[in-house]
């Protein structure tokens, strides 16, 4: 009887392996997927946030081109304006990461603009 019972527990063990290995498997699949798509989704909200800003620097452009040279003063501080809105449009598309990383902020003559 003390054979019988230990072969049953050996068996009941070893279903219960062949049981448990394929879930840890799965287990291990699922982390896995569930990695790469966080990386696909942060990647994704990336490009979706160069995207935003991209056109966010080119509404600004067009806005500035826009107004007439009395906002600016002269013709020398709006092609100051428009050129900072431009070089940071391209810094955006060459270098996204340094561009958010260091943000830098327009500090022309003109008071009372909104940026």
């Amino acid at each position: 009887m003390k054979t019988m019972l230990s072969f049953s527990s050996v068996f009941v063990c070893l279903i219960f392996l062949f049981l448990l290995v394929p879930v840890a498997g799965a287990q291990e699949t699922e982390v896995a997927e569930d990695q790469e798509s966080s990386q696909e989704a942060q990647e994704s909200s990336q490009e979706d946030k160069i995207a935003a800003e991209k056109e966010r620097l080119e509404a600004k452009i067009a806005e500035l081109e826009e107004k007439p040279l009395e906002y600016f003063g002269s013709q020398k501080n709006k092609r100051t304006r428009i050129g900072f809105y431009k070089y940071r449009l391209e810094t955006l598309e060459q270098d996204p990461e340094k561009y958010f990383s260091e943000p830098e902020k327009f500090e022309g003559n003109i008071k009372g603009s909104e940026d």
